[in-house]
């Protein structure tokens, strides 16, 4: 069963940065179809994304998670096809609902799924997180191929809802049972605090994703602008964007191993020191990729990248660690509901910073908040854990290899 919850949640995670993606590449084509600028209907679908998150996680603990990855695929193929259809700006508007409604249910469903049915979860989101990554960085050429290809922006959503939908149906005839956990308290242990300790490591995943949010906005246009003069022809150094979007591109890319290794090290570690670390030694690395051009960039950006995506199956693991069985679900909607629906504010943060001190500065704004997240995740792990460690980690089966030795020498 656990090579089935992997594959379909791979394939789901892929799916929806594919999916969201897409509209930041045929953007000026749909506009120009539409007659008008349609960023904000586009906006839809990324503000629903983030703010689905939590009703998505509810609704995976009443009616079980496979059922909502199922609508998953079902939501976000209609989505797609409403917007690859649409004649009307109502209709965008509605498919762009749709699809950001559907691709919000994947990353608290998805992530719950893999921490209540896979033994080694920290490998297994390690793995995810880089499909999820790969997804981001194939996205936007897969779009343009699509829309180059067939002559149309719409064929970029229509092209995936085929596929889509013949993935929802193979999940729905899958057999993959799940155990339904009894409700538990969160309760203090020799001296620990789990609700402190979760609710500071959640505020460290707030910050993150503001860190997230704004470079992500920033990358494509600094990386092109910055590099442009070094790395293309004098004719078309006047349209850097291409270049921006494929060495983008390039970077998701390398930030997907970073989440497979650091899914790797998870599972052999408490996690919460290795989560510090990893903003620690980001900060440099953001501050040199707003400052650098050319070659350097290129590289200073591959390795922030890799160390900015590291991030995420440290966080997931960590919650699917601390919270007790009943709580997970919730959790994880709380924590993609601050990460991408407040974290989601980063776009407008970096949009003012850059119009008042330049592209650079933004990334300066993300050291700010990786900062933040810093001394957030620093606070978490000063609340260190007695000899029973594994009395929160054993309820999700996601005791570190570490903990497990050292519980059965105490024993």
């Amino acid at each position: 069963m656990e090579g089935r919850i992997l594959f379909f949640t791979c394939a789901a995670h892929a799916l929806t940065h594919v999916y969201m993606v897409i509209y930041s590449v045929v953007l000026g084509r749909m506009s120009e179809d539409f007659g008008t600028d349609v960023t904000d209907f586009c906006a839809i679908s990324t503000v629903l994304f983030g703010l689905g998150a939590l009703p998505a996680s509810w609704l995976g603990e009443k009616l079980g998670e496979k059922t909502l990855l199922v609508a998953f695929f079902f939501l976000t193929a209609l989505g797609g096809a409403v917007v690859g259809t649409a004649q009307t700006l109502t209709q965008l508007a509605i498919g762009m609902a749709l699809l950001g409604l559907g691709t919000s249910i994947f990353h608290p469903v998805g992530n719950t799924l893999i921490a209540k049915g896979i033994r080694s979860p920290g490998k297994a989101m390690g793995t995810n997180g880089m499909w999820g990554s790969h997804g981001e960085a194939v996205g936007p050429l897969l779009a343009g191929l699509l829309a180059w290809g067939f002559g149309s922006w719409r064929s970029s959503y229509l092209a995936l809802t085929l596929p889509t939908i013949l993935l929802g149906a193979w999940l729905w005839a899958t057999r993959m049972e799940l155990a339904r956990p009894e409700p538990t308290k969160a309760v203090e242990r020799n001296g620990e605090r789990p609700l402190l300790v979760i609710a500071l490591l959640l505020a460290a995943m707030m910050c993150g994703g503001f860190q997230f949010w704004i470079v992500k906005t920033v990358l494509p246009d600094h990386i092109g602008q910055r590099t442009s003069a070094e790395l293309l022809p004098t004719t078309l150094q006047e349209n850097p964007v291409y270049l921006g979007a494929a060495l983008s591109s390039l970077m998701y890319f390398v930030g997907g191993f970073g989440q497979m290794a650091a899914g790797k090290l998870v599972h052999t570690r408490e996690g919460r020191g290795l989560y510090a670390v990893i903003f620690l030694v980001s900060i440099p690395l953001l501050l040199l990729t707003g400052a650098l051009a050319g070659v350097p960039l290129v590289a200073s950006g591959c390795i922030m990248t890799f160390l900015l995506f590291s991030a995420q199956p440290v966080e997931n693991v960590l919650l699917a660690r601390w919270a007790p069985p009943a709580w997970k679900g919730l959790l994880f909607g709380l924590k993609f509901t601050l990460a991408f629906g407040v974290g989601g504010l980063g776009l407008s943060i970096a949009k003012r910073v850059r119009e008042a001190h330049g592209l650079g500065a933004t990334f300066t704004a993300a050291s700010v908040f990786t900062l933040a997240a810093l001394l957030c995740a620093l606070a978490a792990r000063a609340l260190r854990t007695g000899p029973k460690v594994e009395a929160v980690a054993s309820m999700a089966g996601t005791m570190p290899d570490s903990e497990r030795r050292r519980d059965q020498s105490i024993r």
